[in-house]
């Protein structure tokens, strides 16, 4: 069974690695794991927290990206198979 994966890199801007090694660590764990990571999917989207309310992305714009991060992934699953 093919798992197909991907991330929303969040780390805000004051990050100015962007958490680079975190990633890089996730990138390596889901490989063993097996997964086939969708690469157009993988995306570094900076979330404020004034961007969320009550657990839900507030922002149109953010929430935007992160429905094009995710239609990518479909997107990606589907034409590998």
């Amino acid at each position: 069974m093919v798992r197909w994966t991907a991330w929303i890199n969040a780390a805000s801007t004051a990050s100015p690695t962007g958490a680079s090694d975190a990633h890089s660590s996730l990138r390596i764990v889901l490989r063993y794991a097996g997964t086939v990571i969708v690469e157009d999917a993988v995306a570094r989207i900076p979330i404020q927290r004034d961007m969320v309310s009550d657990g839900l992305v507030q922002d149109p714009d953010l929430r935007l990206r992160i429905e094009e991060v995710v239609e990518k992934l479909l997107s990606g699953n589907l034409n590998a198979r």
